[in-house]
Parts: C-alpha cells; structure tokens; sequence
C-alpha cells in the first residue's frame, strides 16, 4: 500500500523552470534553457549542468529574484491533489534539484511534510554563482531511499511524479512511477502518464491502485437473517400452537377487557381479529415477496461486481505483461547501441573525424594568421602528412557491415518499445475504465442491499403484528372457552333439576296409579324411566 507520494517542483508542482524564471532577470534565459534541455534530455549531467547554470546567474539579487517567484503559478489541481492526498493519509514530498527560493513556499502552499532542495548561495544580497544541497552530487532516488529509512517504510510504499531525466532511477524504483507531461526518456520507463496539465489525475491513478490491492468483493461483515416465512395456518384458531406465539401479558396493553363479554360477543371478537390476521399476512407476505426481489437484484450486481473486476484485474496483468516486453526490448536496444559504438570506433570514424578537424583547424590558422615562412612550411607540412594519414585510413567493409546490422536492429527494438508502450498505455486506460465501471456498480450493489435490509426489517415488524393478532386470537379462545365451561356447568344443574322434580312428580303419579285412577301414555312413559312400576 502506497504512503508517500514524492513530487518533482519544476514542471511538476509549478508551471516553469525555476532556474529558466531567475535567468530572465539578467536576460540569459536562451542560454540557461539550452543547458536545461541537455539535463532533462539526459544529453549532460545533472550535477554539471546545475552548476553551470547557476554560475551564469551570478550577481543577481536576491530581491529581484522573490519578485519573480511571487509570479510562478501552482500546476492545475496541484493545492486540491495535495489536500485530497493528505486528507486520505498519505504523506507529501518535493524532491527537487530546483532551489530554496520556491522550493519552501510551494511546500507551504500545498503543506507538504517535507521538501528537498538545492540552496542558491548569496553574499550581501545577490547570488554568488555557486549552489549548495543535497540534490547536487547526489541522485534523487537516493534523497528517497534516505527518505524512507528514516520514516520507517520502503520504496515499494511510494509513489514519484516526475517530468525529466533527473527523475529517472526516482521513476524507475517506486512503486508506481508517474511521467507528468515529461521527456520520452521517462515515458518509456514510468509505470503510468500523464499528458495534460491537471495534477488531479494523480488521485485517479491513487485510487485505481487502491483498489487493486483490495479484496475483489467486500464481503458482507454481518450474517444475513433469512427472508420471514409464513406459518402454517390454522385449521382450527383454537388450536394456536403455543409455542409459536409468545405471550408476555404484562407488555401488551389491552384494549378490550374480555372477561366481561359473552360467548357470542367473544365470538365477534374473534371474527374481527381473524378478518385482521388474514389483512396482516398479506401484507407480510407481499413484503417478503419484495425482500426476496431486493436479494437476488443485489446477488445479481455483486456477481456483476466480480465480474468487472476479473476484467480489470486481467487487464492489469496484461498491462505488466507488455511493460515487461517494453523493459526486454529496451535492454536489447541498449546492447546494440552499446556495440555499435564500439564498431564505430574500430572502424576509424572517430580517428577520421579527429584527423580531419586537425586540418580544418590548421588550414583556419594558415589563412588568418601572419606567418614567418618556417612556420608556415611546418604546418604545410603538417597538412600534407595528415592528408595522406587520412587517404590512408580505409573502412573495414566487414564492421561497416555490422554496424549497419545493428542499427537496423536497434531501429526495430526501438519500434518496439514504441509500439509497446503505446499499447501498455491503452491497456492501462482500459483497465481505468472498468475500475470507473465497479464504483458505480458498487454504489448500486448498496443501494440494492440497503433496499433489501429495509424491506426484510418491514417484513419482520410486520410479522411481528401477526404474531401478536395470533396471541390476541388466542386469548379470545381462552375467554370462550371459559364461557363454554361456565354454560356447560349451568346446563348440568338445570338438569338435575328437572330430574329431582320429574322423579317426585313421577312418585306422585304412582301414587295415582295405586289409587286406581287412569294414567295417560306420558305419565307410564315417565314411570318406566324411574322404573317406580
């Protein structure tokens, strides 16, 4: 994971030269921009050209030269990168061969946590030619390395955003190396590029890396409860499973108070409260239906999700596959010019040229010169042999041969490395677009899951309503069943009753009987039932 992000000052965080600025105040910038143009293009040392340049400011004053830095403008979006960078954690360096003068207010601007620079070296307020820093003799990915042993990480947590050749080796061992708007020396050998003015594309290009570090899918941290489903119905609402309705009495309030009803008003009751039921589970059931709906919508996305990333992640794969081509191409490259070089100099093309400027400069001396008549034979002389050395000097056919070998294949390699790079750089912005494609897929694999949580907990709330009409429809069954008792026991005492007075009435009519008087087919009926006869 990335925690330091290194930026280069010149061109970089700032829209020009600093030394090009300083050079304008004594009208030198032609040839100050010269030697510049040599350095980034790798063509002379960095460690020469500095000093060069700065000798040519000498006597420049100090005050003219805070004049002209007041005028240098941040890069577009270089204040907001740097403010969105820390505001994510990363710590912010300037590793710059530039100068004190606008190295620590750029610092400032974009509160950096640190800066390295060169000093300009003054003496009673103009500058004295000669610079001083850690950035003269020194590369700046040794500025890094030191760096990052003293704040604890290494160079595979940094990333470096540079434009020129002094970037180079800063560019080449980061982790993630950035060509902003730079040199083709650093374009072939940076990880990524930028090519247009807008510093915010760094936080693109942090973000796609973050992301694929990350897991492919965020799982989700917390179980999913299942989808509420209907329990059996009833048969009879008397026989309510009472294991499937919890009761807690002293926290339901009670609306009705059903001990003083009747069995038929307990009946309504219970009719209305069943109507109720019936309302409630459809209701949950339709939201069970859509809770279901959510899920699999959501299911879908998340797949789509890893989908997308497998992609990005080939593509990235394919990305380094073809960096590593360009990296082989380019080392072929190098040993071809490598020898090259060396057939070029067996051949005598070196010699030649140098026997030639020899006679261009004594044929110059010859013509502008005043010569006493023994000088003037000596250097005829001269110019003589060195003709003849140079008629002499024949090229070898066979290394002429070779040398034109290896430029061709130098040629190709190089066509390679081109064409490579080329589709290393497409592969990569393909590989950005579907990082681009899994936010929103993301966003909407969320918005679906928050819609299923809110769904799932309606429908538990709702089953929640149905569980307590099942309770309520079970406590009216209590009360009817205590009125059903309460009409059965007044029932059985009628009874006996009418049993006592039918007997004694009975006893009566046997008494008739024996008295000899006429009895009627419902009083023998009534005495065979007391057998009294």
């Amino acid at each position: 994971m990335i925690k330091l992000v290194v930026f280069d000052l010149d061109n970089v965080l700032i829209d020009t030269e600093t030394i090009d600025e300083i050079a304008k105040i004594k009208g030198i910038e032609e040839e100050i921009s010269d030697i510049t143009l040599q350095a980034m293009q790798g063509k002379i040392p960095f460690e020469t050209s500095i000093r060069q340049r700065v000798k040519k400011l000498e006597g420049i004053s100090t005050s003219d030269i805070d004049e002209a830095m007041d005028k240098i403008s941040l890069n577009p979006g270089a204040v907001e990168t740097a403010t969105e960078l820390k505001k994510q954690g990363y710590k912010i360096a300037i590793i710059t061969g530039s100068f004190d003068v606008i190295a620590l207010k750029v610092k400032e601007l974009i509160n950096a946590d640190y800066a390295f620079y060169n000093t300009l070296e003054v003496d009673d307020g103009k500058l004295t030619g000669e610079v001083s820093g850690p950035l003269i003799t020194q590369n700046k990915v040794d500025v890094l390395r030191q760096l990052v042993d003293e704040i604890g990480i290494t160079l595979d947590e940094c990333a470096t955003i540079g434009d020129g050749a002094n970037d180079l080796e800063m560019i080449k061992n980061a982790k993630i190396g950035i060509a902003y708007n730079a040199k083709p020396i650093l374009k072939e050998n940076a990880d990524v590029q930028i090519n247009e003015k807008d510093l915010r594309k760094v936080l693109d290009i942090m973000a796609d890396e973050e992301k694929i570090t990350k897991e492919e899918v965020v799982e989700e941290t917390t179980q999913e409860p299942e989808t509420i489903t209907t329990e059996e119905e009833v048969k009879e609402t008397e026989e309510v499973n009472e294991e499937e309705v919890v009761e807690n009495d002293e926290a339901e309030e009670e609306t009705i108070d059903y001990s003083i009803l009747n069995f038929q008003q307990l009946l309504q009751c219970k009719r209305t409260l069943e109507s109720e039921l019936t309302d409630l589970k459809n209701v949950r059931d339709k939201m069970n239906e859509e809770t279901k709906a959510f899920r699999k919508e959501r299911d879908e996305l998340n797949q789509k999700l890893k989908d997308t990333l497998k992609i990005a992640l080939d593509k990235r794969n394919t990305r380094d596959e073809i960096n590593k081509e360009v990296h082989e191409n380019k080392e072929l490259r190098n040993q071809c010019n490598e020898e090259l070089k060396k057939v070029e100099w067996n051949s005598g093309k070196k010699e030649i040229s140098n026997i030639q400027a020899e006679i261009n400069k004594i044929d110059k001396t010859i013509q502008t010169k005043v010569l006493d008549i023994r000088k003037e034979n000596e250097l005829v002389k001269r110019v003589s042999d060195l003709t003849k050395q140079l008629k002499k000097i024949q090229s070898d056919e066979e290394e002429e041969k070779t040398a034109t070998q290896l430029k061709e294949k130098s040629e190709l390699y190089h066509q390679k490395v081109v064409e490579l790079s080329d589709k290393a750089q497409a592969v990569h912005e393909e590989m950005i677009e579907y990082f681009n494609k899994i936010d929103g897929i993301r966003e909407e694999a969320d918005g679906k899951h928050q819609d299923f949580i809110n769904s799932r907990n309606a429908a538990t709330a709702k089953h929640e309503e149905v569980k307590a009409k099942l309770s309520e429809i079970r406590k009216v069954n209590k009360f009817m069943d205590q009125a059903k008792s309460q009409s059965r026991g007044r029932k059985s005492e009628d009874k006996a009753d009418n049993d006592l007075k039918e007997k004694e009435e009975a006893e009566e009519i046997f008494q008739k009987f024996k008295d000899g008087k006429k009895l009627t087919t419902d009083e023998f009926l009534l005495l065979q039932k007391y057998d009294i006869m």
